[in-house]
């Protein structure tokens, strides 16, 4: 009897975290559809592929706890009929979360709920600098809480102890498998990891500085029911799942998006690369339309429509530091719910199919707001960046960007992507 199951399953904790880990399993040849929220019904088994992998993509890195573990259970129960061989709660390389949770909750109740003794914890990415030394995060040659990324609006992020700020998180036994162990090879991990089990941990953060790390460690937990962390390590298991002998994974009919129709780029993002990105556009002559009031992207919409007519680009930005922006980030929302109706004002309207975005937030309400419920992986703009064709009739060509990813000529690579899609 042939395999109709996925290999692969997924459950992450924002929109842009959701992409990030479906372009990195695309990369690595296995064909991967994301869905946004918990799904309606029943996931359409013709949607995915046999062998493939599917991202369920939530909003509740910052929601409270109790609301976090409920909306990923949910979404648990969506994906077990699929039958994936292996299910990852996904979450940001940065470990964006606070001493309440939310990924302890939710890691608690997924290792419940599939009635595992153990998960493993790995959010290393270390192809943007993020890796796990120690127990400790770092950001390129700096410790997390010491780097600008801690300053997460949300979830900002005081303490690079993850033994520690995991612990504060769950009840359950927290563990660690040192660098030392990790860089003697998988035979030493899976020694380590059986002696943290023995021992009593039942979440086990691994430290990894390399992709040869990551690898060692994929080779390892592959077989585990529930793994944690970033999208490192989905590559790495997609390499073992390639040298498995079960045949190619079913690819369906890729969707491509309407090339006749303009481009809109919103960007939210208060990162600093974000920041960049945006002056390198302006730099190299892209214009933008600067925002400090939610009121103003309202209003945006004759001038998105003129900017379109003219060069078949459009970009409207609120992006800034902190201090700059009006009433802070804690306008933050009445700047999303702007974007997501400019979004659907714009595609309404026959203007523009092909949406960048930057931020997660940003993402998620003009997401949300388009009412996308499902997209295939296209292609891959930037590391952790990939594009998205979505499955409806519209054809919407999606690149949803981490407010720290991308290299510095991030929009204008997303828009020569695009081009290469539709020819």
């Amino acid at each position: 009897m042939p395999d109709t199951s996925l290999r692969f399953a997924a459950i992450a904790d924002d929109y842009t975290g959701a992409s990030d880990l479906a372009g990195m399993l695309h990369a690595g040849g296995v064909p991967t559809v994301q869905m946004f929220g918990v799904p309606d019904g029943a996931i359409d088994h013709s949607t995915v592929s046999r062998g493939g992998a599917i991202v369920v993509a939530l909003k509740t890195r910052s929601v409270e706890p109790a609301a976090a573990v409920d909306a990923s259970l949910q979404a648990l129960r969506h994906l077990l009929p699929l039958r994936p061989r292996q299910i990852q709660f996904k979450y940001c390389s940065t470990f964006d979360s606070t001493p309440r949770g939310n990924i302890g909750p939710v890691t608690e109740a997924l290792l419940r709920a599939l009635g595992a003794d153990c998960a493993v914890a790995v959010p290393a990415l270390p192809v943007n600098g993020r890796t796990q030394y120690m127990g400790h995060l770092f950001v390129q040659d700096r410790l997390l809480s010491e780097s600008p990324l801690r300053d997460h609006p949300l979830n900002p992020m005081s303490d690079s102890n993850l033994v520690r700020w995991l612990g504060l998180q769950t009840s359950l036994p927290v563990g660690l498998i040192p660098l030392p162990a990790v860089m003697q090879g998988p035979e030493a991990i899976r020694v380590e990891l059986q002696r943290q089990r023995d021992k009593g941990a039942r979440i086990v953060l691994i430290d990894a500085v390399s992709d040869a790390d990551l690898d060692a460690i994929a080779a390892v937990v592959c077989d585990l029911p529930l793994i944690t962390g970033g999208s490192g390590l989905a590559q790495p298991l997609a390499r073992i799942w390639n040298r498995e002998d079960v045949g190619p994974p079913v690819r369906r009919a890729m969707p491509s998006p309407d090339p006749a129709l303009g481009t809109l780029i919103l960007a939210g993002s208060c990162s600093a690369a974000t920041l960049q990105q945006l002056g390198r556009w302006q730099a190299t002559g892209g214009r933008i339309l600067r925002v400090s009031e939610p009121d103003q992207i309202a209003a945006a919409f004759a001038e998105v429509r003129r900017e379109i007519g003219r060069t078949g680009v459009a970009a409207v930005a609120s992006s800034a530091l902190p201090a700059e922006r009006s009433g802070g980030c804690g306008a933050a929302a009445a700047f999303e719910a702007a974007f997501g109706d400019l979004a659907a004002a714009v595609t309404d309207a026959g203007l523009a199919s092909h949406l960048i975005v930057a931020g997660g937030e940003t993402s998620g309400a003009v997401v949300d707001r388009l009412g996308v419920k499902a997209a295939r992986v296209a292609g891959i703009v930037a590391p952790g960046v990939p594009s998205l064709v979505s499955l409806d009739a519209r054809r919407l060509c999606l690149v949803l960007k981490s407010g720290n990813f991308g290299g510095p000529d991030f929009f204008a690579d997303a828009i020569r992507h695009r081009e290469l899609l539709s020819t």
